[in-house]
């Protein structure tokens, strides 16, 4: 997964393409991504919650909370009408079309060698899951055994996908796991959980407030707040992921913030760091590469980037 490491990597390449200069010369629409692309460059943290420590600095002015009424999100409603077909799909999945994940959850700083501490205690496919939306992708297409569920998910509207540490994925818990307290890369978006298969011993913990998924419903969440998962049954826990931007975020702000770390000389910074934390990566790999190359064409990255800039 990315670091704080990567912080520096990510300012240079947006001066170097233009990104940054555009932004900042930007009227007042944007002085909020101003400040954001400001604390990007002093790794300033110093917005953040009790409870939240994303791996990007805090993005400012936005009202947070630990869990949002699903009623505030139309599409969660919009999910839950649809369960049971994205049910049905999710139910006739097999592991050869996910990604496991189990090496790639972040512990707590404090542990010693965190990129391998679920690894060793986990037990195996502790954490797996198949991606409709990832890394700013559409990936679903390569093995085509949800087309319904894409099909609901890309009508969403808020859908927060194509900013690529945006998801849309099936997140299946193993039997007898826990993921350990983690926090999101960032605070720009509020993660959707719908229930699919909700053994009895399983629930979530976001911010110090645990709750219960109930089949069916959707839960939502901020997950820059630490937040951690437990399934004591012996059945698999499973749940679809979707992200949408967090909603005090203006049109504005969402399309500059996406076309900012949908570059591929952004991208490629984080790109192969998360993929290559999983395993069964396969034919994911060139898949996501070519995706972003081509991704080049976008007419939303010349409102922000220089044409000469290297891609």
């Amino acid at each position: 997964m990315t670091s704080r490491a990567d912080l520096p990597r990510i300012v240079a390449a947006m001066k170097a393409g233009g990104y940054y200069r555009r932004v900042m010369s930007a009227g007042a629409e944007l002085d909020r991504v101003k400040a954001y692309l400001r604390a990007f460059e002093a790794a300033d943290f110093s917005g953040a919650l009790p409870d939240m420590d994303p791996t990007y600095p805090p993005f400012p002015g936005l009202r947070h909370e630990v869990f949002h009424d699903p009623a505030s999100l139309p599409g969660a409603a919009m999910l839950e009408r649809s369960w049971r077909v994205i049910r049905d799909e999710a139910q006739a999945l097999d592991a050869a079309a996910e990604l496991d994940y189990t090496i790639a959850s972040r512990p707590v700083r404090r542990l010693l060698h965190p990129g391998t501490w679920l690894r060793r205690h986990a037990p195996p496919r502790a954490w797996t899951v198949y991606p409709l939306h990832y890394m700013g992708v559409e990936v679903e297409g390569l093995t085509r055994r949800c087309p319904r569920t894409l099909a609901i998910v890309n009508s969403l509207p808020g859908l927060c996908v194509a900013y690529p540490w945006g998801d849309a994925v099936v997140s299946v818990q193993g039997p007898g796991s826990r993921l350990p307290v983690h926090c999101s890369i960032d605070n720009l978006r509020v993660r959707c959980h719908l229930a699919l298969r909700i053994p009895e011993g399983a629930g979530i913990r976001v911010g110090g407030q645990e709750r219960r998924w109930k089949e069916g419903r959707c839960l939502v969440f901020e997950d820059a707040f630490a937040h951690e998962v437990w399934n004591d049954s012996a059945e698999r826990r499973v749940v679809l992921i979707v992200d949408f931007w967090h909603p005090d975020l203006t049109p504005a702000e969402r399309r500059a913030l996406e076309a900012g770390f949908r570059k591929a000389q952004v991208r490629r910074i984080f790109l192969g760091q998360r993929i290559g934390a999983t395993g069964s990566a396969g034919t994911y790999v060139p898949f996501l590469e070519a995706a972003v190359e081509a991704q080049e064409a976008d007419p939303a990255l010349r409102d922000y980037w220089e044409a000469s800039s290297a891609s």
